[in-house]
């Protein structure tokens, strides 16, 4: 009997000094994975998208984002990333969001 192989867990989130996203950020250079082939343009450029607006609007002191727009936002554009994540790349990583902010 087979066993199946665990795939490694991507986490989606944000934090501080990067606008990536996903947890490979801090991944060794040859574990990471290659975007460009794995993902479409337009997911990869959204990724890149929610996370230059964490760094513009994410406030440390406060934790709120300027509005209850804004956040009301983020968390609904997390949640489509998600998943789209597990759409196109779900049989090769399992994805994990963390809304921690």
């Amino acid at each position: 009997m087979d066993l199946p192989i665990e795939k490694r867990e991507l986490v989606l989130m944000v934090d501080y000094g990067f606008d990536w996203p996903l947890s490979d950020v801090t991944w060794w250079p040859e574990d990471k994975p290659d975007w460009n082939t794995l993902i479409t343009p337009k997911l990869r450029e959204d990724l890149l998208n929610w996370g230059r607006f964490f760094q513009r609007y994410g406030d440390s002191e406060t934790g709120l984002f300027g509005s209850e727009e804004r956040r009301r936002w983020f968390q609904q554009e997390g949640f489509r990333l998600d998943a789209e994540l597990r759409k196109q790349i779900g049989h090769l990583y399992t994805v994990r969001l963390d809304l921690w902010f």
